[in-house]
């Protein structure tokens, strides 16, 4: 008897477990989604959008990101990879998508990086945040963030007044209702020249289909 309640236990721990891998791919902090994310999309490249490489690329990565997702940390040097192999050819935008239940300080984060934006700083503080992830994420005081911030040299004062500003806060607004308008649901989601990469794939076939768009 003992033991069949030790199991039953042991089945009931491991399905909670399951699902609750399966919700850190789900952003559970927006309204439930009406099928999954559109396939195809035509993005308006905006002044304020965090781009990485000419403006007349070839090839356009649109991901929509999450600072405190490990999928993302893992993608991030890759993606700078591939734009900065092809300079002329491949340009990569950065929008917001803090997946805000289940990441308690992604959407601090996002702040973070639109501060040091403002400083000319974004893919340098993109970085930090990513290579550090283990240590900020786990916090809830802004320490970390302002020693990357003073690492990178920025105007301490101007970041704290910029990352708690209201400006700061649409402007990640923005960018999430952006991604709930194509009903994404997961981090990173990738767009490259306006389809929708699947991301079960290995990063050999994003390359691939990035240099096939180049080939064209």
């Amino acid at each position: 008897m003992k033991k069949n309640i030790w199991l039953i236990g042991f089945f009931v721990i491991l399905a909670g477990a399951l699902v609750a891998m399966w919700a850190a791919g789900k952003n559970t902090s927006l309204p439930p989604l009406a099928g999954n994310a559109e396939t195809t999309a035509t993005f308006e490249i905006l002044l304020d959008d965090h781009v990485l490489g000419k403006s007349d690329a070839k090839v356009t990565i649109m991901e929509y990101g999450d600072f405190q997702c490990p999928a993302c940390a893992s993608y991030a040097p890759f993606l700078v990879g591939i734009a900065q192999k092809y300079p002329n050819d491949v340009r990569l935008v950065y929008r917001h998508f803090p997946l805000k239940t289940i990441h308690f300080r992604a959407e601090a984060a996002s702040y973070v990086a639109e501060a040091a934006s403002k400083q000319g700083k974004f893919w340098e503080m993109s970085e930090k945040l990513f290579e550090n992830q283990s240590d900020w994420s786990t916090k809830r005081d802004n320490a970390d963030f302002e020693k990357y911030a003073t690492e990178l040299g920025l105007d301490l004062l101007k970041f704290r007044s910029d990352a708690a500003s209201t400006e700061t806060k649409d402007r990640v607004e923005r960018d999430l209702k952006n991604a709930i308008s194509l009903k994404l649901n997961s981090t990173p989601t990738i767009y490259i020249n306006g389809v929708l990469y699947d991301n079960s794939q290995s990063g050999d076939a994003l390359l691939a289909q990035v240099e096939a768009e180049i080939a064209k």
